[in-house]
């Protein structure tokens, strides 16, 4: 009966509670509803909004600000490209991070525990997530210490080849001449080969039978290279020479030809080379070294066979010592 009787209290002190909150609405309808649904309602929506608003502004116009101030910088082309994608993402990330800030200190939710709560799960998770902080540290060593940029052709730990299209801080995006798109994370990469740094030496290697004249053969590649030197000019940083005779193989002579040359132009010359050997061989009538059989048939072989049983029977004879003569008559008789 007792716990009837409060509840029953309860509810007429909540009714009439309500009944005094719409009597003062009623008495000052400006003050009581309007204020309060402004101030907690309305004004905090267009404060999203306009947060939101200023996101897709910073987000739309942050890009050109980047682009401008590393075209005031004046980096080299490929390097402003490597910089130019790592500074939007980064810059992109963190307007999302401030965005998310504001958005939840307008819905009056408390930021700052958030944000220790976040600190002590971060490092929680940090010890967890090793792979990560050494991916994040791996990115930044490969951008500063300049081992590779956007447009390089590398090789990455000894198994992949291509050129990277992005380096980012966690994941290095390197695509092969089959277009096919690596994802590889900068803690994975022990091991860049760069084929983009300075300078590159083309190394081309031609075989010739033994039966060529050889002394013949050098003139025709020392003529090869004077022409390379003249046609390849803008590229050569050191002329085509010939690096003399490099293997000695079972179907001829190795001669190797080399130069120094861009390396933005390294494949070029490299094709060229070897195009040019071809024509020019072919124009002095030179072979270039191929595997071969020869194919002898059954008369010939008999031939051949009869041929060196005879050669041999006859260096048998040669050699064969001649008999002693005797003493006494040559007919065999003794002497009277």
């Amino acid at each position: 009966m007792t716990v009837t009787a409060l509840a029953a209290a309860d509810w007429i002190q909540g009714v009439e509670g309500m009944q005094q909150k719409a009597e003062e609405i009623a008495e000052d309808p400006a003050q009581k509803l309007w204020g309060p649904l402004l101030d907690h309602v309305l004004l905090p929506f267009g404060q999203i909004v306009l947060i939101i608003f200023l996101t897709y502004i910073a987000l739309r116009y942050s890009d050109r600000v980047i682009d401008r101030l590393l075209n005031i910088s004046r980096f080299p082309q490929k390097k402003g490209t490597t910089l130019n994608r790592l500074i939007k993402s980064t810059a992109r990330y963190a307007i999302y991070f401030i965005s998310a800030i504001a958005v939840l200190e307008k819905l009056e939710i408390p930021v700052t525990s958030i944000l220790a709560g976040a600190g002590i799960v971060g490092l929680a998770v940090g010890f967890g997530a090793q792979n990560l902080v050494k991916d994040v540290i791996s990115g930044f060593f490969i951008i500063f210490d300049n081992q590779m940029e956007v447009g390089d052709y590398v090789e990455i730990n000894g198994s992949i080849n291509g050129t990277v299209e992005e380096i980012g801080l966690r994941v290095t995006k390197i695509r092969e001449f089959s277009q096919r798109l690596h994802y590889l994370s900068n803690g994975e990469i022990s091991q860049v080969t760069n084929y983009n740094r300075d300078r590159m030496r083309p190394l081309v290697a031609v075989t010739v039978p033994y039966e060529e004249d050889h002394d013949r053969v050098r003139e025709t590649l020392k003529e090869i290279t004077e022409d390379l030197n003249q046609r390849l000019a803008p590229y050569v940083i050191e002329p085509f020479t010939i690096f003399g005779v490099t293997d000695i193989q079972q179907d001829g002579v190795e001669y190797t030809l080399m130069a120094v040359v861009t390396p933005e132009e390294y494949w070029m010359v490299e094709r060229e080379m070897r195009i040019t050997i071809v024509q020019t061989f072919n124009e002095k009538g030179i072979e270039i070294a191929y595997p071969r059989q020869v194919l002898t048939t059954y008369p010939e072989l008999q031939t051949s066979f009869a041929k060196a049983k005879t050669a041999h029977n006859a260096s048998e004879k040669a050699q064969r010592p001649l008999p002693r003569k005797e003493k006494g008559n040559p007919q065999g008789g003794e002497e009277g």
